[in-house]
């Protein structure tokens, strides 16, 4: 048996900041809820309650939600319809696809000042005879029944056919009452008979007709949570094997890191000449919380863990652990982790200077003696047009490069 808890609850307020005393609407659908309980203690401003998809058998425990407007109970096993005397504010009931027989317990929604609309399709008693014509005029407040709109003269005409359709939906509610009691001793000796345990009885069960009755659902319910509990007990071996298959391995068996990506994150690993240090950026998510994400940089490799899953790189040379800095840019969210190497850089910083490309004419190009790179400190003769014509000749066949190093 499923059961409300507080738990199951607080996992539905995410929309309102996991605060559950002030919660105004809450969905509970498709839970295998077989009672209403609790609620009218933990959310007492409940607006809107969605519990459809359920094993329902009966309205409880909401009367004390006066500030309910919307109540959702459609696929569930309801058989009447009582409990909500109190809800003083509620303005749409659903109780569609139930097992409600008995019509004359809507009754008890004739205190209900707001009930504008109402829903039983898929419901026995939809099928009695005058069965409209009864509820609009039991619930003279009501809009929409069924999805259809009550209009005026729809009113006043059903006025006129009340006690007609009153005689009629008495003789159909008996016999559906009849009929639903046999049912209900027909699945109790069926059950009696039956052993669920058993798995050929069980496929027998599923290919065998059944009706259509509350006790059906609850024994399909527990038949396919049994079906479930099998094949996780029979998958469990296979499972421990994929988990031992699956096993990340960081480190060889001498002890060498291995290069892993886990976590299939999307990396950048440079080498900055300047600072002497190697730069890894990796693109975390930007709202990813910060608790989630654990950087340790060792002298050989670094690893960076995101939500449990690795990503382990191995640097080609020894960095410094106690000199890393790690930072995550708060407009993009990568992680930026700069870890300075151990050796030295591999020039000075005088070294460093950019190199210049001097052009040299034919005569310095093929000079035997090596004072003929360096430029004479004497003012060279101002050179005439024609001279500066025939260098230009020359310089297109004879003019070559030679690297300079400033220093």
């Amino acid at each position: 048996m499923v059961r409300i808890t507080l738990d199951m609850v607080r996992k539905r307020t995410e929309h309102n900041e996991g605060h559950v005393s002030t919660l105004e609407e809450l969905s509970l659908h498709q839970q295998d809820i077989e009672r209403i309980e609790h609620l009218h203690r933990w959310c007492p401003r409940l607006r809107i309650l969605y519990l459809q998809g359920n094993l329902i058998p009966k309205i409880e425990n909401v009367g004390r939600l006066r500030d309910l407007e919307y109540l959702n109970l459609a696929l569930n096993n309801l058989e009447r319809v009582e409990g909500l005397s109190r809800c003083e504010s509620l303005r749409k009931l659903d109780l569609t696809a139930n097992f409600i027989i008995d019509l004359t317990s809507l009754t008890s929604l004739q205190d209900l000042p707001c009930l504008a609309e109402l829903h039983m399709t898929g419901n026995p008693c939809t099928s009695y005879r005058g069965y409209r014509a009864w509820v609009i005029c039991v619930l003279p407040g009501l809009e929409e029944l069924d999805g259809a709109r009550v209009t005026r003269s729809e009113r006043l005409r059903v006025l006129q056919e009340f006690s007609e359709a009153a005689a009629t939906v008495t003789v159909d509610q008996e016999l559906a009452m009849e009929k639903r009691s046999k049912e209900r001793e027909n699945c109790e000796c069926e059950m009696e008979n039956s052993d669920e345990e058993d798995e050929e009885n069980d496929e027998k069960w599923w290919k065998d007709a059944s009706s259509h009755t509350p006790e059906t659902r609850v024994a399909m319910h527990r038949r396919l949570v049994r079906q479930r509990d099998r094949q996780n007990t029979s998958r469990t071996p296979h499972e421990d094997v994929r988990k031992q298959l699956r096993e990340v391995r960081l480190f060889t068996a001498d002890g060498r890191p291995l290069n892993v990506n886990a976590a299939k994150l999307t990396f950048q690993l440079t080498e900055d000449e300047e600072s002497n240090c190697f730069v890894l950026e990796v693109n975390t998510y930007r709202h990813l919380d910060a608790s989630l994400v654990t950087c340790n940089v060792e002298p050989w490799y670094v690893r960076v863990t995101v939500k449990g899953k690795v990503l382990q790189l191995v640097m080609l040379e020894e960095v410094r652990p106690g000199q890393a800095t790690a930072q995550r840019s708060q407009v993009t969210g990568h992680l930026v982790v700069k870890m300075p190497k151990l050796a030295p850089p591999r020039f000075p910083s005088s070294a460093s200077k950019p190199e210049k490309i001097m052009p040299v004419t034919r005569s310095s190009a093929f000079s035997s003696s090596a004072s003929n790179f360096v430029r004479p400190s004497s003012p060279e003769p101002r050179e005439t047009s024609r001279q500066k014509e025939q260098q230009s000749r020359y310089s297109s066949v004879w003019l070559g490069y030679v690297r300079v190093r400033l220093g």
